[in-house]
């Protein structure tokens, strides 16, 4: 895809892509670690009951990304 990448001993990472003085940032991260096994729902089904959403990363910052 063009990108450049940078993995800083895996404390931090980017990616790059064109060139000039502007520059468009975009933050994030992402969570890696086991769901167990006392969910009352599969964890990773995105169920729906009684109007609410039960599943693994529904409310975590993990979707959530900022961009300056």
């Amino acid at each position: 895809m063009g990108f450049h990448t940078k993995n800083a001993d895996g404390l931090y990472g980017y990616a790059e892509i064109g060139e000039g003085a502007e520059i468009i940032g975009c933050l994030g991260h992402l969570d890696v670690v086991s769901a167990g096994d006392s969910w009352h729902y599969p964890p990773y089904a995105g169920t729906i009951d009684s109007g609410r959403l039960y599943g693994r990363g529904i409310s975590g910052a993990v979707w959530q990304r900022r961009v300056w």
